[in-house]
């Protein structure tokens, strides 16, 4: 173990002005023994913050080294894995093209929307991949942990927003992106897209597609479900998503029709429809009831009251 160690002010002054036997040094007296063969192990199956994860079970750092067992990973994966992509290096650029868009929005026309699309489009053709090309669930998950509540409605509705405002080669990019990243949207911002730009009656036919695409998992199909309500497409909505809980309900995914008796409740209620709203009360007992006797002891949220 190097005798070398980090001292306290790394907190104000960060890591990277310290040698790699001081990071390493000061992980060994806190508990963590680590060479270099080690941690390129660990990130065979992880990234940064899921090895300081796996640490902080060992580790013995308080006080202004609490923070440094997370810290720490990250740094080093920087300097022994320089070819590979962290997940904080999407967090950061994706903030850095977020911000530039609502800068935009704003009202400023020279916000540097066009070199942050063009850093983000050199990373994405680094992220590592699953075996259908998509990012890796894990990576994507670290990426996105870092953002907030506040962030994460921003990232949703940004692709819409920018349609309606009249940046539609924006609008596309990003939903591209956002499709990207989360799979199981693929379609649906693009639809957004479109019902923002004037094509309400062309977004949900799309939608209608997407509900009735059995290729799909289960969760892009009720997203896309989600998609026609936020477009208060109500009538296709109430059809997709009764045609999709009947398609649940005799493939015995119970979890799936439970997830869609809110959705149609919205939607029955929007549309005054006291008859549909008194069957799927009936049909969410019935759920309930056939989910209580597989799953005793599983409580879940009951709707359709």
């Amino acid at each position: 173990m190097s005798a070398q160690r980090v001292d306290k002010a790394w907190q104000q002054k960060g890591l990277k002005e310290y040698s790699t036997e001081a990071l390493v040094g000061t992980l060994g007296h806190y508990g963590i023994s680590v060479a270099e063969e080690d941690f390129r192990k660990l990130s065979e199956t992880t990234f940064p913050l899921g090895i300081a994860q796996q640490w902080k079970a060992q580790w013995k750092g308080t006080g202004p080294f609490k923070d440094f067992v997370v810290a720490a990973p990250v740094e080093l994966w920087r300097r022994w894995l320089p070819d590979r992509v962290a997940p904080y290096e999407l967090t950061d650029t994706l903030a850095s093209l977020m911000k530039s868009l609502l800068q935009l929005l704003n009202g400023a026309a020279d916000a540097p929307v066009a070199p942050a699309f063009e850093k983000m489009n050199g990373l994405r053709a680094r992220l590592p991949v699953d075996d259908k090309g998509g990012p890796q669930e894990r990576f994507m998950q670290e990426a996105l942990a870092p953002f907030s509540e506040k962030d994460a409605e921003l990232f949703d509705s940004l692709a819409e927003t920018l349609a309606r405002s009249g940046h539609g080669a924006h609008a596309e990019s990003f939903a591209d992106l956002e499709e990207f990243f989360l799979p199981d949207r693929k379609g649906i911002s693009r639809a957004m897209v479109r019902a923002a730009r004037g094509e309400q009656d062309a977004a949900v036919s799309d939608l209608v597609k997407l509900t009735e695409d059995t290729a799909r998992t289960p969760i892009a199909r009720i997203l896309a479900v989600d998609g026609l309500i936020h477009l208060k497409a109500n009538g296709p909505a109430a059809s997709a998503g009764r045609m999709l809980l009947e398609w649940a309900e005799s493939t015995k995914d119970l979890h799936l029709a439970l997830d869609l008796v809110p959705r149609l409740e919205h939607v029955y209620k929007a549309q005054n429809d006291r008859v549909s709203l008194l069957d799927l009360v009936r049909t969410a007992d019935r759920l309930n009831a056939e989910h209580d006797r597989i799953h005793p002891g599983h409580t879940r949220h009951r709707h359709g009251r």
